[in-house]
């Protein structure tokens, strides 16, 4: 028979805080476990993501994009003209800018200056991101979230480049989807200066004009090899809301004046985003700050086309649409 001490046997009786701490270190335990299990199924989830991304992208962006993509169909696109049918819906009047509507220009020809400003305004790391900007929309986010309400977007110049050369129906989910397809498309077969030239010569003007060879000729009645540095930034201004800042539009001396002010103000802003870029010095910025507005009022402001106008003259009510010239 063995004999225990009174002294031993308190010894080997647990502490209250370790019966205590018992059920705590295996709840610990159990929370331990789950959170391994869940960072193993988020690493997996996360590389097949990556995988099956991988595979979409090459099979969808890079092997199969689509005739759309082919330059021959874009440059039909940009080069489509907006045409004029009678009530039937079906016999064709006309053109709108029949004659003036595009004016395509190719990259060689396009200024420098108005790549470093369109650049520094809309799109400042073009030339860097694959068409898609993450850290600008997490940028816009963030200055979004600040102010409580929408003063920046993430858009890219590929990403308007293919929302001006691609229809999208409305503002759905699929379609935003969709147009950011388009711009890894864009991006993966064709180069940077490639889209800056459709971009070039698709966005809008007035009227039905588009492309900056109706901006150098509707505001300046110059061919855009002539424009110079405040020039470029006064288009590349204009591309953000091209109503409002165009000051031979309007319906009172004041709200023209007033469009005058805001193209100033916007030309002024690009021209300081240049600067931020390193694309003009201080003392080059001040020299070069515009002061004037667009020199030449255009000639023609109808948008109505010749086909059109013939075809009103000779008609028998006989009207007169050169009022509208």
């Amino acid at each position: 028979m063995k004999l225990t001490s009174p002294e031993s046997e308190l010894a080997l009786e647990p502490e209250p805080d370790e019966i205590e701490a018992g059920p705590a270190r295996r709840g610990r335990r159990v929370w331990v476990k789950w959170i391994k299990r869940a960072c193993i199924v988020g690493l997996v989830m996360l590389i097949a993501g990556l995988v099956s991304g991988a595979f979409a992208y090459r099979h969808y962006v890079v092997q199969n994009p689509g005739a759309h993509l082919h330059r021959a169909y874009i440059e039909q696109v940009i080069s489509q003209e907006s045409p004029v049918y009678y009530r039937d819906g079906e016999t064709k009047m006309g053109v709108f800018f029949a004659k003036e509507h595009r004016l395509y220009v190719p990259f060689e020809r396009i200024p420098q200056d108005w790549v470093n400003a369109i650049t520094s305004a809309e799109d400042q790391r073009f030339f860097d991101h694959p068409g898609v900007d993450f850290r600008g929309i997490a940028r816009a986010m963030w200055s979004n979230l600040r102010s409580g309400r929408v003063v920046a977007g993430g858009s890219t110049l590929t990403q308007q480049t293919a929302k001006n050369l691609y229809y999208r129906p409305d503002r759905s989910f699929r379609s935003k989807f969709q147009e950011l397809v388009n711009a890894l498309r864009l991006e993966a077969h064709h180069s940077k200066e490639d889209i800056l030239e459709f971009y070039a010569n698709q966005f809008h003007v007035s009227a039905n004009g588009r492309g900056l060879g109706i901006g150098a000729q509707y505001f300046f009645d110059k061919k855009v090899p002539q424009l110079t540095l405040k020039e470029c930034a006064f288009l590349a201004g204009l591309v953000k809301a091209p109503s409002r800042y165009n000051p031979f539009v309007g319906n009172t001396a004041q709200s023209r004046k007033d469009a005058e002010q805001r193209a100033l103000d916007r030309s002024h802003y690009v021209l300081n985003r240049m600067a931020g870029e390193g694309h003009l010095s201080a003392a080059h910025l001040e020299e070069r700050s515009p002061r004037d507005r667009p020199e030449k009022k255009p000639t023609s402001q109808s948008t109505v086309s010749d086909g059109a106008r013939r075809t009103f003259t000779n008609s028998p009510a006989g009207c007169d649409l050169s009022q509208l010239g």
